[in-house]
Formats: structure tokens, C-alpha cells, sequence
């Protein structure tokens, strides 16, 4: 028995050590946050759509992160019920660079989602913001298109003025109804869209470079600008569901949304 204690503390041991090493490692890659420099936009609210079953985690830690190092101001956590019905929870609420990070009940079906968004976004209008910014990851991009073409030009919510698509996992063989409905985005929008490479692979192993570009097709022409990044590292950096973990895509969050 004493042998296979020593085994246990040994392998305990070495998972401890992995740990704290990750720890030290993310938080010396967080550093890259403390240079930036942004404006203060208060009448423009930025929402955080998750993707595909997205969840607190989902793009949580973006938002606590930029609100950590005085970027932007996580203002609420806000849960949307099936039927529509939302509820807030407040974290710091209304500031400068306000952020909503958004969770559905129904976090399975896009379509409904984009649907059920609506009403929070009329709230959002009397709350006295004028415009806004949507943040989509993965299943959350497309989400994001959608709600723009589903409710364009609709004075009763704020406008969309620039969207990021992180992983955005577009459809690479899009129908020409789907590409008629960017002529619905807002002609003065601005797009920056991200793709995850591993270790110089065109994927970030769950959603292809091609995907992530398949929003040209959309947005061509329909848009005031348009920029496309690759991140190319390890799955540590570059893996799908470390995109939205990773302190470089923050950098370029903040710099896209709030440094112009």
C-alpha cells in the first residue's frame, strides 16, 4: 500500500505542477493587455454571443478579462428564457465600453435564438443605447449576420456599427437567398473576422480558415470594411475552444471595437 501512495503523490504531484505552470503561463500571456490603449464609448454596447451549446465559459473569460484590465466594463450577464423573456446579472453595470456577455435557454437553435434576442435588444434602446457592437464565437458569428439582416434598420434597437467573428463556422456553399441577405447589413459596418491555424494548419481543428472566410461572400460589397486575422500557434492558442482564451484575440477585440 505504502508503494501505490507513493505512486498517487508522485502523479499528484506532477498534475499540480502542470497546473500551476499553465496558470503562470496564461498569466504572463494576459501581459500583452496592459499596453492597450482604448476610447471611452458610452452610448455603444457590446454583446457577446456564444456559439453551439455555448455556455458561462463560452466567452466569459474574454469579458472578465477586458473588464480586469480596465478595457471595457462587464456590465451584465444576461440570461434569454425560451419564450423571449430575459433577466440581467448585474457585475459592474452600465460603464463605459459596456459588455453584455448573452446565454440562451435554448442555446441549441440558432434560429430561435436570433428570434428570441429581440426583445432584449429593445430593452437595450431604452436603456439609451444608441448603438452597438456584436462579438460572435463560432455558431456565434452567423448568429451575429442574422440578427443584423433580420432586423435591419430597426429604430426600436440600437445599430450595429462592428462585428467580430471568431471561428465563425460560416456555410462554405452558401445559397444565393443567404448571400442576398447581406445587402441587409448596415453600409457603415465594420468587420473583423478571426480564424484559428494550428501549428500552420488551415483549421483550428473543429471549424476550417475556409469557413471562418466563407463571411466574404456575405459581406462583400455590403460593408464599410472588412479585415480577416489568422492566429497560428498551438492548440493552446489556436484551438477552437481556446480562441476565446487566448489574450491575443482580446487585444484585437479591444483595439477593433474601442481604439477607433
Amino acid at each position: 500500500m505504502k508503494r501505490w501512495k507513493k505512486v498517487l503523490i508522485f502523479f499528484v504531484s506532477i498534475i499540480l505542477i502542470l497546473v500551476l505552470g499553465f496558470f503562470l503561463w496564461f498569466r504572463q500571456q494576459e501581459q500583452v493587455l496592459t499596453d492597450v490603449k482604448v476610447e471611452a464609448h458610452s452610448k455603444t454596447i457590446t454583446l457577446f454571443i456564444p456559439g453551439y451549446g455555448g455556455n458561462r465559459t463560452s466567452l466569459g473569460g474574454v469579458v472578465s478579462r477586458l473588464d480586469r484590465f480596465d478595457l471595457g466594463t462587464f456590465s451584465y450577464r444576461t440570461y434569454i428564457d425560451s419564450d423571449g423573456h430575459f433577466s440581467e446579472e448585474k457585475q459592474q453595470g452600465y460603464g463605459d465600453n459596456s459588455m453584455i456577455q448573452l446565454l440562451f435557454a435554448d442555446n441549441k437553435d440558432p434560429e430561435k435564438e436570433v428570434k428570441q434576442i429581440y426583445p432584449y435588444l429593445q430593452h437595450l434602446k431604452e436603456q439609451g443605447f444608441d448603438k452597438m457592437n456584436l462579438v460572435g464565437h463560432s455558431t456565434g458569428g452567423p448568429m451575429s449576420v442574422a440578427i443584423m439582416t433580420a432586423y435591419p434598420d430597426d429604430p426600436s434597437i440600437p445599430k450595429p456599427e462592428k462585428l467580430i467573428s471568431i471561428g465563425g463556422d460560416f456555410p462554405l456553399h452558401p445559397s444565393q437567398a443567404y448571400l442576398n441577405e447581406g445587402k441587409k447589413l448596415p453600409k457603415d459596418l465594420k468587420v473583423l473576422a478571426i480564424a484559428g491555424n494550428i501549428w500552420g494548419r488551415p483549421t483550428d481543428g473543429l471549424v476550417k480558415e475556409a469557413e471562418v472566410k466563407a463571411i466574404e461572400p456575405v459581406i462583400d460589397g455590403n460593408v464599410a470594411s472588412y479585415q480577416f486575422k489568422i492566429i497560428d500557434g498551438s492548440p493552446l492558442t489556436a484551438f477552437h475552444f481556446m480562441l476565446h482564451e487566448n489574450p491575443t484575440i482580446d487585444k484585437m477585440i479591444a483595439e477593433f471595437l474601442w481604439s477607433s
